[in-house]
């Protein structure tokens, strides 16, 4: 009999699992999926995807000197390929309001003594031109740059846009935060 009173006592002072404890353990999993859902789906639903302002600078290589006259300072820019918007056009450097920086368009070549020879088209023919588009983005974990969370650009990369007047082929340089 003292050995069947020695395990009731034992079983007594051991650890139980009760309601208390399921209740704790459901709280915790309820504030761990609470967090989960807070910081991707919540942001997914209402399309708030942590974009902070960028400057997206660029190149067109050898366009008609007329085009430059059809692109304007707060011009949307979108892509040919989708119809998202890339950005707006902006001024082409703090100092200057022209939206881009024209220079003449030139080609190299090599002379019979093998020397690079650059050449520049004449006046009202073909030029170059460098601007900055201000976009919505952000720099995935990939490394690779979102624009508004729809369409990858890179510098480097070569890509089809248009605004309403004019449709080109802009050469991406770089990509930085808006400091303004």
């Amino acid at each position: 009999m003292s050995r069947v009173k020695k395990d009731k006592a034992a079983r007594k002072n051991r650890p139980h699992f009760n309601a208390i404890d399921a209740m704790i353990i459901i709280l915790v999993i309820v504030a761990i999926v609470g967090v989960y859902f807070r910081y991707t789906i919540v942001d997914f639903l209402t399309g708030d995807r942590n974009v902070d302002e960028y400057v997206v600078s660029f190149s067109i290589e050898d366009i008609r000197y007329t085009t430059p006259n059809y692109i304007n300072v707060g011009d949307n820019v979108y892509f040919a390929s989708s119809g998202e918007l890339l950005g707006i056009l902006t001024s082409e450097s703090e100092n200057n309001k022209e939206p881009l920086n024209i220079t003449l368009a030139s080609e190299e070549f090599t002379d019979s003594d093998g020397n690079i020879v650059e050449v520049f088209y004449p006046e009202e023919t073909r030029v170059n031109a460098k601007g900055r588009i201000l976009c919505k983005g952000n720099y995935s974990s990939s490394g690779g740059f979102s624009v508004d969370g729809n369409e990858y650009i890179a510098a480097g990369q070569s890509v089809e846009v248009y605004t309403e007047k004019v449709t080109v082929t802009l050469k991406i340089t770089s990509i930085e935060r808006y400091e303004g």
